[in-house]
């Protein structure tokens, strides 16, 4: 008698919850088997020398995601400049993983110079770089991304909608995305001997299609140019917890190797998404285990 009112007791109980106050979870990092064509529109007028020295000189973080991902990727370069002949054409051709001395080749390609017009329509040279002309560029199965590098705002004559309608079009998959470096809303930066005005327009397009930003004015472009590398070959670098932790008990390891909480070569927890976020170059290449542990946030 006494086990079974025991039971009925346990049983009229059903309102409480037993949970685990530590969680121990194990993720492997695994690639989105994905093709990507990556178009960099690089602004080429007078006030541009410092920033094209600067993408040059990070140009390796971009390539370094996509060399680890061991994916199936095309990379052209054109300017913003319009007004010419060679309006939308790709410099040096198009790269991919196999061209020879692949760094070399790109920093010289997005070394554009500094005698293009004054009038940047980088959005309009974009959407001529992809209509076609260069042939072999945009393949049917491919995904697109354009990457706009401009301290001037956008100058193209049409709605930003339409020109992201184009990249879509353009794109084999239907998936176009738009990012940017460009300068700060509501009134642009400065850094150094340099300034840039507000890329109004090109944040509208980065917006659009829910792509990464960066200010021109930083000292360092690498960060961005990793997670356009990491959207290209469909890298994850968020990870998406069971329970919801306590964030000061959150320890994250990628294989055995403890990770440091900030937001350069780094992870941080996105409360919002209930999310480990990785940063740089902490993000865990293909194959490699990524282990998190927490306690549970009182009253979770």
């Amino acid at each position: 008698m006494h086990r079974v009112a025991l039971l009925a007791l346990l049983v009229g109980c059903s309102e409480y919850e037993v949970y685990e106050k530590e969680y121990n979870e194990l993720f492997v990092q695994v690639v989105e088997e994905r093709r990507s064509d990556v178009l960099f529109v690089v602004d080429d007028s007078a006030s541009m020398s410092e920033e094209q020295a600067l993408l040059a000189a990070n140009f390796s973080a971009f390539l370094a995601v996509m060399e680890s991902a061991d994916a199936d990727w095309q990379l052209g370069v054109t300017t913003t400049d319009i007004t010419t002949s060679t309006s939308g054409l790709l410099r040096g051709g198009i790269f991919s993983p196999t061209s020879p001395d692949l760094l070399v080749a790109v920093a010289s390609a997005v070394a554009v110079g500094s005698a293009g017009s004054r009038d940047e329509a980088g959005l309009e040279a974009a959407a001529q770089a992809v209509d076609g002309r260069n042939a072999g560029f945009v393949r049917v199965d491919s995904d697109l991304h354009v990457v706009v590098f401009s301290d001037e705002d956008d100058g193209s004559v049409g709605d930003v909608g339409t020109f992201v309608e184009a990249y879509t079009r353009a794109s084999g998959t239907g998936l176009a995305q738009v990012h940017g470096v460009v300068g700060d809303l509501p009134a642009g930066c400065a850094s150094g001997s340099s300034a840039a005005g507000p890329g109004s327009r090109y944040v509208e397009a980065i917006a659009l299609t829910e792509g990464w930003r960066e200010s021109i004015c930083t000292a360092d472009y690498s960060e961005l140019l990793g997670r356009v590398g990491l959207s290209a070959v469909g890298l994850p670098e968020t990870f998406h917890l069971l329970a919801v932790p306590q964030p000061d008990t959150l320890r994250v390891w990628v294989d055995d190797i403890e990770m440091y909480a900030r937001e350069v070569d780094g992870y941080t927890y996105d409360a919002g998404a209930n999310a480990i976020v990785f940063h740089g170059r902490a993000v865990p290449r293909p194959g490699m285990e990524v282990g998190i542990t927490y306690e549970v946030a009182s009253g979770a």
